[in-house]
């Protein structure tokens, strides 16, 4: 039952984001929680590429990125019947990616924080130079700032939804955004 993908198979770049279909995703859920694999393989295709935007904000490294993708649909797999009672399955993905990435940075919590590998460390695709400046700027945000720009500007969720995932209110959500806003400003000059 395990799905294995890397991530060069994931389009990393902030295009249009994909519309969320709450219903189509709890029908998923709902024949996942009732042993269907299948299921499990259409939520990853459905979230993969979102979540490992968001593991990439969090984590600063591919291959970090990728375990957390791969931890958050291992547990995923192994909730059952608690899936039926899911009203926002995005939501619900990020908050199990997100408390992945706590588990990992408290069992790394004793270690020195490893420099951002530019590159790899952003969820943006490094065709021009101002998505290589903005990736960058993006880098030097404060983690808690720079989850909340990746959630809304690249997963489209709405800043309600960032602080269910988050588990703050909307408007700390709302404030971290605008705070990484006025500071990527600051970074990339006013352009």
């Amino acid at each position: 039952m395990p799905v294995t993908r890397t991530a060069a198979s994931f389009v990393i770049s902030p295009a249009v984001h994909a519309q969320r279909d709450d219903r189509r995703d709890r029908e998923l859920l709902g024949r996942l929680a009732a042993g269907d694999g299948g299921a499990l393989a259409d939520i990853y295709d459905r979230h993969a590429s979102a979540l490992f935007r968001h593991a990439l904000a969090l984590a600063h490294d591919r291959s970090d990125a990728e375990d957390l993708v791969q931890s958050a649909f291992v547990k995923l797999a192994t909730i059952g019947a608690p899936l039926l009672g899911v009203r926002r399955p995005a939501s619900y993905l990020h908050r199990i990616l997100r408390a992945a990435w706590i588990d990992v940075a408290r069992h790394r919590s004793a270690a020195p924080e490893q420099p951002c590998d530019g590159d790899a460390a952003h969820p943006m695709s490094a065709d021009v130079g101002d998505a290589i400046d903005l990736r960058h700027a993006l880098a030097k945000l404060p983690e808690l700032q720079r989850e909340v720009v990746v959630l809304h500007l690249f997963g489209g969720f709405s800043f309600r939804e960032i602080g269910d995932v988050t588990d703050v209110s909307t408007f700390t959500a709302g404030s971290r955004y605008r705070l990484a806003i006025e500071r990527l400003r600051l970074l990339l000059g006013e352009r």
